[in-house]
């Protein structure tokens, strides 16, 4: 019997780390709390700032690994609860370090 896919289903898991990001877009945020992160994007709490449509530039902060890592990406949402970015044109590198980055803080939080 096959599954039926809901409409909330996501083809990346959300996680919800310690990270942070400095944001560029019409407007320059720093070091803003990422609410959660996956593979495909991120969601910030609390009210968005850009809107919907907005290229950003993003440089995410993995304070535990002293890590950082630039993305690019466009924001798919924003409200007064949250706002959430979708990263697009990121290279095999990109891609490769995010994984390896979300891997090992889940490693981090189960061994500590």
């Amino acid at each position: 019997m096959r599954e039926q896919m809901t409409a909330d289903a996501r083809l990346h898991p959300r996680y919800t780390l310690d990270a942070s990001a400095d944001v560029i877009g019409e407007e320059v945020v720093l070091c803003r709390a990422l609410a959660d992160v996956s593979l495909g994007g991120c969601r910030f709490g609390g009210p968005g700032w850009e809107q919907p449509g907005t290229e950003v530039q993003l440089v995410l902060t993995f304070p535990s690994l002293k890590v950082n890592l630039p993305l690019s990406g466009v924001v798919v949402r924003a409200s007064a609860q949250d706002m959430g970015v979708r990263f697009h044109n990121l290279t095999d590198e990109q891609k490769w370090a995010l994984r390896k980055h979300i891997r090992d803080l889940q490693t981090q939080s189960t061994a500590g």
